[in-house]
């Protein structure tokens, strides 16, 4: 069973819709956070950024592709509990959708391998949310048709 692009960011997305309070922004990669309107608590989005071929010998089954996910959430920051009961309460949460992520795939390709790679975070300007941003390797086979 392969597993084209869509469908690995599409199920992803999945994962993360199933925490608790977590909803599929509709803005693309590139827009989410840069202005304040694009953001709520825990919107997060899944952004295929690049793919290339994996070390491996091509085969029938389809392409190999090691491809670079990345997730990004914003998780409100209340004025009066910034640091450190909403900040840790971020870094859980950052926590939770690592786990997430990293979970099985069984359903969509037998063989799919998820890698963290990092995570950064950034606290915008007006202390109201704190942007994360989460680094995945994905290992799967784009189908050959």
């Amino acid at each position: 069973m392969s597993c084209s692009l869509s469908q690995l960011r599409t199920a992803i997305a999945s994962k993360i819709s199933a925490l608790s309070g977590f909803n599929q922004t509709r803005f693309p990669p590139g827009y989410f956070a840069r202005m304040q309107n694009t953001i709520a608590h825990k919107a997060f989005l899944v952004n295929i950024r690049t793919s290339q071929d994996a070390p491996e010998r091509q085969r029938r089954a389809g392409i190999y592709l090691n491809t670079t996910v990345e997730v990004e959430f914003a998780f409100r920051l209340r004025p009066k509990d910034v640091y450190p009961t909403d900040y840790d309460a971020a870094l859980d949460a950052e926590e939770d959708v690592i786990r997430a992520v990293l979970s099985s795939y069984a359903g969509v390709q037998n063989g799919i391998q998820i890698r963290y790679n990092r995570s950064s975070r950034l606290v915008v300007d007006t202390i109201e949310y704190q942007i994360h941003n989460l680094e995945f390797t994905a290992r799967h086979v784009l189908p050959n048709t």
